[in-house]
C-alpha cells in the first residue's frame, strides 16, 4: 500500500465514523477524551472534527484509574440547561476500556435521546484504516443473516481451511446471544470495531486450528498473527485439553492463560462477520477479532453470572482464517467469507454489544508475564 493510499484510507475512516456511525450535524457538541496510547488516533479524529467546523473538546485520560476524570469530563461537556444540541462523546484506548460511571452519568444526565457515546477500544490506525470499511446497516444485515439461521439451531459443525473441526451444542434458550453491529441505541454505548456475532456453547468437542491471530485482554506487543505459525488446540466438553504450535512469544503468553484457574473453560464461541477488514494486523486487537471467521474464546465467559457461573480474569480469543458452517444436518455449509444476506430484520431478543459495564473481562486484573504488561482481565 503507498503512503498516498493509507492516507486516504485514513480520511476514508474517519468521515465514516463521524458521518455513518456518530451521524454528527452541525449542531452537536463533541468530546474526545483520549488515552496517551492513543494520541495518534485521537489527533486524525480531531482533524476531521474541525474541518467540518464542529464544537468540539478534547481532553485526556489515564486508562483504568484517573480520580481527576469526572472533573475533566464534567468542564468539557456543555451547560445542561441552555445546551440545545446532541452531545457526542468520542473514547479512544488502545489496551483498555475505562471510565464506565462517570461516561454514563453524563449520558443519564443529558438523557440517551441527546447523548451519543461511542467507546473505540484497538484505536489505532488500522481502526480507520480497516474497521470502518463498513457502516453499521451493513453490518448489520450480515449479523441478521446469520444469527437468524444461529439462534434456532441445535447443533453446529465449524470446519476452517486450515484444519479446524470442532462439533458444538447450541442453547439459545438458555444462553444469550451477542451481535456487535455498531448500531447505536439510546441508553447504551456504541462499542466499535464492530462486527461479530457471540454466544456460550453448550459443548463443544474438537480440534481448533487458529491460523488467523489471537486476542487477548492483555497489555501485550507481541505479533499476534498466526498464520507462520498456527496454534492447534484440542478441546474435550467445553475444556481446552492441550495445544501445540505457534512461535515462542505465542506459547508463552498462551501457557500463562491456561494456567489461570478458568483459563482452560471454552467461554465463548464467537464469529467475526466484518469483511471490510482485509488482513489481520500485529497488534493484539479486537479489529482480528471481528474479521470474518470463528474465535474461540478461553477463560472468561460473555454470559450472565446467573447463567454462567464461574469468573475469570483472562479472556483469549484464538481466531481462525475464515471458516464454515454445517447448521444442524444441513449437508450445504454457511461460508462466513461469502455471507449470502437473507433481507432478514435484526432478530429479538439479542443482546446488543453496546455495553455500559463489563463484557468478557474488559476490567483489568494480575498476571505476571514478561512477555506482556503486568495487567490482565
Amino acid at each position: 500500500m503507498t503512503v498516498e493510499q493509507s492516507s486516504r484510507d485514513l480520511r476514508d475512516g474517519v468521515d465514516a465514523l463521524l458521518d455513518r456511525y456518530a451521524g454528527l450535524s452541525d449542531r452537536d457538541h463533541c468530546v474526545v477524551v483520549f488515552a496517551p496510547d492513543s494520541r495518534e488516533a485521537a489527533a486524525w479524529l480531531v482533524a476531521g472534527l474541525k474541518q467540518r467546523k464542529l464544537s468540539t473538546q478534547v481532553i485526556g485520560m489515564r486508562p483504568l484509574v484517573d480520580h481527576g476524570f469526572a472533573a475533566r469530563l464534567k468542564s468539557a461537556v456543555p451547560d445542561l440547561e441552555s445546551f440545545t444540541g446532541r452531545l457526542v462523546i468520542f473514547t479512544l484506548e488502545r489496551d483498555t476500556m475505562s471510565h464506565f460511571s462517570p461516561l454514563l452519568y453524563v449520558m443519564q444526565q443529558f438523557g440517551s435521546d441527546r447523548c451519543m457515546v461511542v467507546r473505540v477500544i484497538s484505536a489505532t490506525r488500522e481502526f480507520f484504516e480497516q474497521a470502518l470499511n463498513l457502516g453499521p446497516d451493513e453490518l448489520s444485515a450480515r449479523n441478521a443473516a446469520l444469527l437468524t439461521r444461529l439462534t434456532k439451531a441445535r447443533s453446529i459443525r465449524v470446519r476452517s481451511r486450515g484444519g479446524t473441526d470442532l462439533r458444538i451444542q447450541l442453547d439459545a434458550e438458555r444462553y444469550d446471544w451477542i451481535s456487535n453491529r455498531g448500531v447505536r441505541r439510546p441508553g447504551g454505548f456504541t462499542i466499535l470495531p464492530a462486527g461479530e456475532n457471540a454466544t456460550y456453547p453448550a459443548r463443544i468437542d474438537g480440534r481448533l486450528v487458529a491460523d488467523g491471530a489471537l486476542n487477548c485482554n492483555a497489555i501485550t506487543r507481541i505479533d499476534t498473527r498466526l498464520a507462520a505459525h498456527p496454534l492447534t488446540v484440542d478441546i474435550t466438553d467445553g475444556r481446552a485439553t492441550g495445544f501445540t504450535g505457534g512461535d515462542d512469544d505465542v506459547r508463552e503468553l498462551v501457557e500463562l492463560c491456561f494456567k489461570q484457574p478458568h483459563g482452560t473453560r471454552v467461554g465463548e464461541l464467537g464469529f467475526g462477520t466484518n469483511s471490510g477488514i482485509d488482513r489481520f494486523i500485529p497488534a493484539n486487537s479486537h479489529i482480528n477479532e471481528r474479521r470474518v471467521g470463528v474465535h474461540i474464546g478461553l477463560g472468561q465467559h460473555n454470559q450472565d453470572r446467573a447463567v454462567v457461573g464461574y469468573e475469570e480474569k483472562v479472556h483469549l480469543d484464538l481466531i481462525t482464517d475464515g471458516a464454515e458452517l454445517y447448521i444442524d444436518d444441513e449437508s450445504e455449509p454457511v461460508d462466513l467469507e461469502n455471507l449470502q444476506l437473507t433481507g432478514d430484520e435484526h432478530p429479538e431478543p439479542v443482546r446488543d454489544a453496546d455495553m455500559t459495564g463489563d463484557r468478557c473481562g474488559f476490567g483489568y486484573g494480575e498476571l505476571t508475564d514478561p512477555a506482556a504488561a503486568s495487567t490482565i482481565g
